[in-house]
């Protein structure tokens, strides 16, 4: 598993919107319900190996691409104050490749800027969320995993008659 999987599996385990997350490379795939699917990417703005901004993009299955919205590390955490002397006014986030080494440069998001990023990831994606997935959520069901699978499983079953092996035998017999 590389750093950018590794780090889109924490975003994805936090996001609740974000459907059966599948990862290939550096980018996280999650259903969103009915057609509608995410993608999500880390991506650098103008600095090579310099990733600043969670990319996520809207897929349809039918239409293709719906939507891009850049979540700027800067926008969603502001500066950071590190005890590191060479940084005095704080420090962006960041994730720096380097000598083929991937890691965050200088300061490590916690648990809590990672839960501000995915609050801010779960307004956008809640946009284009299934409704009937919306509807469970708000009505508080706790099936946030929600598919065409697990609906047909929950539907009640209907009533077929039957017959058992044994007439079913002594039918054939006759014949």
């Amino acid at each position: 598993m590389n750093f950018f999987e590794q780090e889109l599996r924490r975003i994805s385990r936090i996001c609740g919107e974000i459907i059966n997350p599948t990862f290939a490379g550096r980018a996280c795939y999650g259903d969103l319900g009915g057609d509608n699917r995410v993608k999500l990417q880390f991506v650098t703005q103008g600095y090579a190996d310099h990733y600043s901004a969670l990319k996520a993009t809207i897929l349809n299955r039918a239409e293709g691409e719906v939507d891009t919205l850049l979540f700027r590390f800067e926008d969603v955490w502001g500066r950071k104050q590190v005890s590191n002397p060479n940084f005095k006014s704080g420090l962006v986030p960041y994730i720096w490749t380097n000598d083929s080494k991937t890691d965050w440069y200088v300061y490590k998001p916690t648990d809590t800027d990672i839960k501000k990023l995915t609050t801010e990831l779960g307004a956008y994606l809640g946009v284009f969320l299934d409704r009937s997935i919306a509807l469970e959520k708000s009505q508080g069901k706790t099936n946030e995993k929600a598919s065409v699978i697990n609906e047909i499983r929950e539907a009640k079953p209907t009533k077929h008659t039957r017959k058992n092996s044994s007439t079913r035998n002594k039918s054939e017999a006759d014949l």
